[in-house]
Order: structure tokens, then sequence, then C-alpha cells
């Protein structure tokens, strides 16, 4: 199946995640979460509301064995957000204005870099993932 032919299931997800996240079984919420990324990157991921589920968000990396963008994704929190990724946008661009100029963007280039590389191998096991567990055809 590709993603197109699960985008009514996609569609299902998404409502479900943003209306009660907690119901999202497990194999839907690795979808949830790693979907966004497969096709904004990571420096969207705390643009947008996906940081919120930040530390969920590392763990489903994990679950599809993608340990080297997880750490990615540790290794900008302890830098930035060493007391926990603030909820919602706003807060998180609160945070990054009070940054000396160059540096974020500097770490922001880097960590792009190297997910943009290894963004393909994402995308394939994130298939898998719905192929395997079924949740693509709901």
């Amino acid at each position: 199946m590709t993603r197109e032919e699960a985008q009514t299931a996609w569609e299902k997800i998404v409502n479900i995640g943003f209306s009660d996240y907690q119901k999202l079984t497990r194999e839907q919420r690795v979808w949830f979460n790693i979907e966004p990324l497969t096709t904004d990157g990571l420096w969207d991921h705390y643009m947008n509301s996906g940081a919120d589920k930040n530390a969920d968000t590392i763990e489903d990396l994990e679950y599809l064995n993608f340990s080297s963008i997880a750490n990615q994704l540790r290794k900008f929190n302890k830098k930035y957000f060493p007391k926990g990724v603030p909820e919602g946008p706003d807060a998180r661009q609160e945070k990054f204005d009070k940054l000396p100029e160059g540096e974020l963007e500097q770490d922001i280039e880097e960590m792009d870099d190297f997910f943009w590389n290894v963004s393909e191998d994402l995308e394939s096991a994130l298939l898998e993932h719905i192929n395997v567990t079924g949740i693509g055809k709901g």
C-alpha cells in the first residue's frame, strides 16, 4: 500500500491525534508523530505542534530503529531546552528569540543536513510500518 492509498486512514489518525491523542494505538502514534518529520524535517518539528509530543516522537523513532535521528533531537533538546521542550510553538519561539544570532542557525543547518540524508530511509521504514501493522487500511 502506498501513502496515497492510505490517505483516508491517515486523515482518521490525524483527527484522533489532534482531538484525543491518548486514544491513538501505539502503531497509530508512530505514524502520527513520524509522518510530519518525513515531509517537513526536524526544524519544522520544533516550529509546529510536533514538538509538543517530542518525547513520544523520540520513542517512536527508536521504535522504527532510527536512533540516529532520535539522538539528533535529544542533542538539540539538551542544548536548547535543558529543562524540557516547552509546550506550543510560541513558547519554543520565545526561547529561540533570546539566543545569540547565528548559533541556532548553524545547529539547525547541521541537524537538517543530517536528517535529509537519512529521510528516505525513515520514510521507507514508516511505510513498511504502515503496511506490516495494517493501519493504512482504516
